[in-house]
């Protein structure tokens, strides 16, 4: 996605950096509306170095343990250089999922580490959150762009756009087509996929428009788009899908055997 789309609220970012008065911010807005890549922008703006970064998934299962202990322990510690960024800090994803009391707990964080570390937050709705850590964020909202005259779901639109040539198709069908269906196979078939430059998307439009036949295609689909915003890394989402699809292979055929 350009950043270029969400014009305004890049300005106010630049502006952030360029006076080095950057807050605490609360990025909140429909899913596809360009939050996370606002969010990186501002992150390569601030930091060559991204050691005082700490990223959290928080709909991951953290709870107040994990804030008590490993965040913070991440913001009291020592900033590994002063290049660019002179603070620590740290995002949390789907901080709306975190338990009243682990919400308290990083109200608490926040509070005692603002010296040098600085709190960034990205959710659909901010409502969810405890209104005490809402009043010391500066809140941006992210709405869905629009392009072509309607408001477009950036997760959808990116996929809409991908196709993959003959070849690509080729070397995808035979991969997924392997009898060895081995956790281990898994792996292998997706470090080599991986390694050959194909992401997770290019298996998504190939499964999306194959002929094979799938009882609950429709179903998988719905899942794969929903667990491709939990992951980080692209290879482990790659074997996520390749496990997946084999599981389901396997149930597909075996329902079939039954008939």
């Amino acid at each position: 996605m350009s950043i270029e789309i969400h014009k305004k609220i890049k300005k106010q970012l630049d502006y952030f950096v360029k006076t080095k008065k950057i807050p605490h911010i609360i990025l909140h807005g429909p899913l596809g509306s360009g939050k996370r890549t606002l969010l990186k922008y501002l992150i390569d703006k601030i930091y060559t170095n991204k050691n005082n970064v700490m990223y959290v998934n928080c709909g991951h299962g953290k709870g107040i343990k994990f804030i008590r202990d490993e965040l913070k322990f991440f913001a009291k510690s020592n900033i590994k250089n002063h290049n660019k960024g002179i603070f620590k800090s740290i995002i949390l994803l789907n901080a709306d999922k975190l338990t009243t009391d682990a919400q308290s707990a990083l109200r608490r964080c926040i509070e005692q580490f603002s010296n040098n570390t600085r709190f960034f937050i990205i959710v659909e709705k901010k409502e969810k959150l405890l209104k005490p850590i809402i009043s010391r964020f500066c809140n941006i909202f992210v709405e869905k762009p629009i392009i072509n005259s309607k408001n477009q779901n950036l997760h959808s639109l990116k996929f809409e756009n991908i196709t993959i040539d003959i070849e690509k198709k080729k070397f995808i069908k035979k991969n997924l087509s392997v009898k060895d269906h081995s956790v281990r196979n898994c792996f292998n078939i997706a470090n080599k996929l991986y390694e050959k430059g194909y992401s997770f998307l290019d298996l998504l439009y190939y499964f999306k428009n194959s002929e094979e036949k799938f009882e609950d295609k429709g179903a998988m689909l719905i899942y794969f788009d929903k667990v491709r915003k939990e992951f980080r890394n692209e290879k482990l989402l790659i074997f996520n899908f390749v496990s997946f699809y084999f599981i389901r292979k396997n149930l597909n055929l075996e329902n079939i055997d039954s008939m």
